[in-house]
This record gives structure tokens, C-alpha cells and sequence, in this order.
């Protein structure tokens, strides 16, 4: 009997005590304990956990607002852009005088940037560090150097470099004091290379410039060469072909020597009349007037001239013929 009794006692204790452990792992965890779970994942960079873990708060409770903020970060640390800017606007609605609203904008415009929505996050932004309430202060070191990224994603490298210097500045201990530092040397050294392309590009132009004009010169000089040999050549005697001017050469030629015949037979009848007035007693000089001596002076050199003038043609004409022989 006393056997059946312990039995029965034992059974008892082992089914309270299987009721209890069923009773224990039904029970759910507080809003409190899973806050404080999502938060020690998200510092151990486990975003994804962070993000389930945070959701399972009810959003009645008083840690929701909380849980939203810390599932919003998650989401930008694990690249979801669009979904942290609809918990930071539900965050917003949730809780829109809590302690958490203030790092909003912050946040908003740090999503933004990575959307490459730069203007839209440079804007709300500059909003958050014109802020006098002290509330804001604790993230406005970081807001400058977002607002130099928005910048410097929009190229504008001499406002972006204004905001990076606030940053070295004003918050020498900042945690974004090496970036913005590492930011500012490379403006320095795009604005280098800016006005290194620039005398580049310049350089390039004035040698296409230089490289024109040298081109023009040179076939205005091929062309007064061509002109001119052209003119030394004869090609430019009204558009005649080569035999064409060689016939007009022979009949200037002819007509010369008619001239020089002429020129000839006056000189053979200046002699003839010399002649005959010296064989009537006339003198070039001695007796005689001075008036006849003289005259026959000058007639003498004016036939010598005008024999002269005759071979010189003469020679030029067979010349320049000769010349056109060879060319052919």
C-alpha cells in the first residue's frame, strides 16, 4: 500500500512538473527584454536579427517608438533605404514630441544620400544643423559631412569643401574628423586637375589654332609659289595651252625680227647719209662748225643705241624659244 502511495506521488510531481515547464516556455518575452535583445544584436552588426527581433514589439506598447528608431537604423546599415524612411516617417506619427524625433532629419537625410537623392537630403539636412536647440548638436559634427557629400555628389567642390572644413574646424574630435579631412584633399586635388585640363584643353585648341593658321600660310605659300612659276613658265598666257604659246612665241618672234630689220635698214641708211655727208667735205671733228660736229656725234650713238637695243631683243626672243624647246 505504502508502495502504490510513493508511486502515486511520483507520477504527481512529474506531471506538475511538466505542466510547469510547458506553463515557462509559453510565456511571452516583455517588449523590454526584446528592446533590449534588438538592440544587443544591432551593436554585434547583426542588422537582420535586430530588424525580426525589434518587430515582434506591439505597437501600443511604450517601447515602440524605440523599437522603430533602432529598426530604422538597422535598415541603413543594411542597405534598405526606402523601408528605413517609412519607419522613420511611422516613428515620426508614433511619437511626434519623443526624445527620438529630434535625429529624424538626421537619419532621413543620411537615406536620402544613399538613394542619390542629393538635393532633397542636402536640404533637410542644412535644416537639421540650422537648428539652435541643443538637442540637435549631438549629430550636427555628422550632418556637415552629408551635406559635403550631397555637395560634392553634385559637384559643387567649393561649397562641399565649406562644409567639410566646419567638420576639421569646428569638431577636431569628431568621429568624422578623417573623412572630412581625406574629403577636403580630394577636392584639392580635383581642382588641380580641373585647371590642369584646362590648360590642356587650352593648350590643344591654341595648337589646332596654331596648326590652322601654319596650314593657310602654307598653301598661301604654295599657291604664290605655284603663281609664280606659273608666270616664269608663261602658263598663265591668257589659259593657252604649251602649243598654243610656243606659235604665239614664233609669231612675236617674226614680228620681232621685222622690227630688227627695220631697225637694220635705218641704220644702214644712217650710215649711207654719214658717208655721203663726210664725202662732201663734213667732218665729225677739226675744221667744220661746231654745230656739225656735234650732230654727227650724237646721230653716231643714237645708231649705236638703236643696234644695241636690236641684238638685245634679239637674243632675249631666241632665248626664252629655246627655253620653251626644252620644256616640250
Amino acid at each position: 500500500m505504502a508502495h502504490k502511495r510513493a508511486l502515486c506521488f511520483s507520477m504527481m510531481a512529474l506531471t506538475l512538473g511538466i505542466n510547469a515547464g510547458f506553463a515557462q516556455t509559453g510565456t511571452k518575452t516583455s517588449p523590454e527584454q526584446l528592446l533590449r535583445d534588438g538592440i544587443a544584436f544591432y551593436s554585434e552588426g547583426k542588422f537582420s536579427e535586430t530588424i525580426g527581433v525589434l518587430r515582434r514589439v506591439p505597437s501600443g506598447a511604450g517601447h515602440y517608438p524605440e523599437a522603430l528608431y533602432w529598426i530604422s537604423l538597422a535598415e541603413i546599415s543594411s542597405g534598405d533605404y526606402e523601408q528605413a524612411l517609412l519607419d522613420l516617417d511611422a516613428l515620426a506619427k508614433a511619437d511626434p514630441r519623443g526624445r527620438w524625433v529630434e535625429e529624424i532629419p538626421y537619419h532621413r537625410g543620411r537615406s536620402l544620400f544613399y538613394l542619390a537623392r542629393y538635393e532633397e537630403a542636402f536640404l533637410i539636412l542644412k535644416n537639421y544643423t540650422d537648428r539652435p536647440d541643443e538637442k540637435a548638436l549631438s549629430r550636427k559634427d555628422s550632418a556637415y559631412y552629408w551635406m559635403g557629400e550631397c555637395l560634392l555628389a553634385l559637384g559643387q567642390l567649393d561649397s562641399a569643401a565649406n562644409a567639410f572644413s566646419v567638420v576639421v574646424e569646428k569638431y577636431p574630435s569628431s568621429a568624422k574628423y578623417e573623412a572630412s579631412s581625406y574629403r577636403l584633399e580630394l577636392i584639392n586635388q580635383k581642382k588641380i586637375e580641373a585647371e590642369l585640363l584646362s590648360i590642356l584643353k587650352w593648350t590643344h585648341e591654341e595648337s589646332l589654332k596654331t596648326l590652322e593658321e601654319y596650314q593657310t600660310r602654307e598653301k598661301t605659300y604654295d599657291q604664290a609659289i605655284a603663281a609664280y612659276q606659273r608666270r616664269l613658265s608663261g602658263t598663265e598666257e591668257n589659259g593657252l595651252t604649251e602649243p598654243e604659246r610656243v606659235g604665239l612665241y614664233r609669231d612675236r618672234l617674226e614680228a620681232a625680227e621685222q622690227r630688227i630689220a627695220g631697225l637694220e635698214a635705218s641704220l644702214a641708211e644712217a650710215n649711207a647719209a654719214l658717208i655721203e655727208l663726210r664725202g662732201s667735205g663734213v667732218r665729225s671733228s677739226g675744221s667744220g662748225s661746231p654745230s656739225s660736229s656735234l650732230d654727227d656725234t650724237e646721230r653716231t650713238l643714237k645708231l649705236l643705241e638703236i643696234k644695241a637695243a636690236a641684238l638685245e631683243l634679239s637674243n632675249a626672243l631666241n632665248n626664252r624659244l629655246r627655253t620653251l624647246g626644252g620644256e616640250r
